[in-house]
């Protein structure tokens, strides 16, 4: 997970650098990102469909060799065409990631043991962003960026490998499967897989609003400094990394996954209000609000995920978790344009 989402991660984290290197304006930096989420969307039903078929450990496989292709071309980037490209490439491992793991995960983990395997790797793309903030800037002033990117590029494609060599293969018992199966591989998939992607939808819309403007708006509109802003926006995503594991781990054994994301969605409303009062009352509020994004804005989909692993059939849970994560990005990448759309119009975050 933390490596399927790295591309993303890493170019915004050394984005004043390979901006400034390749001659680009920010805006089209943007937009390359937005075409990775854009296209991991489009590729996530279409990765579904190949983790049901190859199942979980060669779908996990082209996730790695997507991120570390697409990284090395970035790395290797010498215009902004180029940059987009890498993206481009690195677009199926984002939109794929969710249905490659979580096909491994109903594969390989006991019930009673898939809630806390879900969060443990949903907490990959926290752990991906902590380790890039980390790791990045320090790798590119003593080396430069390309070296920094580039490092992560072999380290996805040596995963590939490793996974490719260590893993247990299950397209042979897939196929059994199948044609025991039949056509019903192919069947309807249940209501409550619209219904997760419906949800997916309007988190991914308050994900790419809040999450992409935060420091923005924390700067701009509460005159918080750069460190402070920092950290407001990147608490959540640390405190995540347990409180994934935990809502998982919960929503298996204690909670019902619809009460645990009826929860979320309530704490992310709770979220929404505060940022609409902060001006008003003061930057002090953005401390308590990231403390409760971690909690639901920010772990909501290891319940998710877990709901597709626990109540989809396994020989279907590629395709509902395509599903839910083309929902999940179409939102990212309607929430983060329509966001800076209405901030441009009205001057302010408050609309």
């Amino acid at each position: 997970m933390a490596l399927g989402a790295f591309p993303i991660v890493g170019t915004a984290v050394v984005a004043a650098s390979l901006a400034s290197d390749l001659d680009m304006s920010l805006t089209l930096f943007g937009a390359g990102v937005a075409l990775n989420t854009l296209f991991g969307g489009v590729f996530a039903p279409l990765s579904g469909r190949l983790s049901d078929r190859y199942g979980g450990k060669w779908s996990c496989v082209l996730v790695l060799v997507s991120s570390g292709l697409g990284l090395l071309v970035v790395a290797l980037s010498r215009s902004a065409l180029e940059l987009i490209l890498g993206l481009l490439i690195s677009s199926y491992g984002q939109g794929a990631c969710n249905p490659a793991t979580n096909k491994l995960v109903a594969e390989r983990a006991a019930p009673g043991r898939r809630g806390t395997m879900t969060g443990i790797k949903q907490s990959g793309v926290q752990l991906g962003i902590l380790l890039g903030g980390f790791t990045l800037p320090a790798l590119s002033i003593w080396v430069n960026w390309r070296f920094a990117m580039g490092l992560y590029a072999v380290t996805a494609l040596l995963a590939a490998t490793l996974a490719a060599a260590v893993l247990p293969d299950s397209h042979e018992q897939i196929a059994k499967e199948s044609r025991g199966v039949g056509a019903s591989q192919n069947s309807r998939l249940p209501r409550s897989v619209s219904l997760l992607a419906l949800y997916a939808l309007c988190m991914g819309c308050v994900v790419g609003g809040v999450g992409r403007y935060t420091v923005l708006f924390a700067e701009n509109a509460l005159d918080m400094s750069n460190v402070k802003a920092g950290l407001v926006a990147g608490l959540p995503g640390g405190l995540a990394i347990g409180t994934r594991i935990i809502w998982a781990h919960l929503a298996e054994h204690r909670i019902a996954p619809p009460k645990a994301l009826a929860i979320q969605s309530f704490l992310t409303v709770l979220v929404m209000l505060m940022l609409c009062i902060a001006v008003g009352i003061g930057s002090w509020i953005m401390w308590p609000a990231a403390i409760l994004s971690a909690l639901g804005l920010n772990a909501w989909n290891a319940v998710a995920m877990l709901s597709v692993i626990i109540g989809v059939p396994q020989h279907q849970s590629g395709r509902a978790s395509g599903r839910v994560v083309m929902g999940f990005m179409a939102g990212l990448t309607m929430g983060g344009f329509v966001t800076g759309l209405i901030a441009d119009i009205t001057g302010g975050y408050e609309t």
